[in-house]
């Protein structure tokens, strides 16, 4: 017998008898584990539903874990009073589950999990908007993930803050409008160092702290444009949960603006 707790990702019907969920341990590791229908099974379906938060008990079996009861600890349940709340979680949990092998084995300060259920107590309770959240989970995902781009100076002239900057997808760092974007990087995108600091507050901050900047809608459709393509490049996801998410959002696309705009 063995106890996990974590966060179900996923869920997909295995016959007619069961089916298996993705757990997100709190190793940060996933965890694929078979239920069973059966009334001790039905007893606990809601604790076996994608964006529940329990105490898993499992018995492993030819390297298969099968689920023998579980504990809820919270269940997010008005995530789906919203579809629109509903769709950027369903994003998350597909970012993170196919990005989190199985038997990965990340560094031990990774705190995906501890992400996952800051990101998922913010966007149900409406205390943060989505335009904030999307951004703020990918970049810290990224980060989280190994995957942290360079903010902490240009990468041509070494200039801290500059007024304006371009952020390169590709080679994940910036380059101040001075020095211009590579002619060769067509990733780079134009941004204010407005958009800059948040991304550095994303990367650096404390989890205690991490919930807390502002920035103008503007901005935050910039960021949002800047993260969304950072983790696209990078892990070579296309989401249907993602394309969802923006036929449904009430906000406009991003206009990117020229590479080569004169400052």
């Amino acid at each position: 017998m063995e106890i996990y707790q974590g966060l179900v990702l996923a869920q997909r019907t295995a016959g007619d008898r069961g089916k298996f969920i993705d757990i997100l341990t709190e190793k940060n590791t996933m965890a694929e584990v078979y239920v069973r229908t059966s009334r001790k099974a039905s007893a606990s379906a809601a604790v076996t539903q994608p964006f529940s938060y329990a105490r898993f008990s499992l018995q492993q079996r030819n390297g298969q874990y099968t689920l023998d009861s579980a504990e809820p600890i919270r269940l997010f349940y008005r995530l789906r009073e919203s579809l629109s709340r509903l769709s950027l979680a369903t994003y998350f949990c597909e970012l993170v589950r196919l990005s989190v092998r199985e038997q990965q084995h990340p560094r031990e300060s990774c705190e995906i999990l501890r992400l996952m259920l800051n990101t998922l107590h913010y966007l149900e309770n409406g205390e943060r908007e989505e335009c904030m959240l999307k951004p703020l989970f990918e970049l810290r995902f990224m980060t989280e993930l190994g995957m942290m781009p360079d903010l902490l100076m240009c990468r041509s002239c070494g200039v801290f803050l500059p007024k304006r900057l371009y952020f390169s997808v590709e080679q994940g760092c910036f380059f101040c409008t001075n020095c211009g974007a590579p002619q060769r990087d067509n990733s780079c995108i134009l941004i204010p160092a407005a958009v800059l600091q948040a991304m550095r507050h994303i990367v650096f901050a404390d989890f205690s702290r991490l919930f807390c900047f502002r920035l103008g809608k503007d901005n935050l459709r910039r960021l949002g444009h800047c993260t969304e393509r950072f983790v696209q490049y990078h892990c070579s996801l296309r989401l249907d949960a993602l394309q969802f998410y923006h036929q449904i959002s009430a906000a406009p696309p991003f206009l990117e603006e020229s590479q080569h705009e004169s400052t």
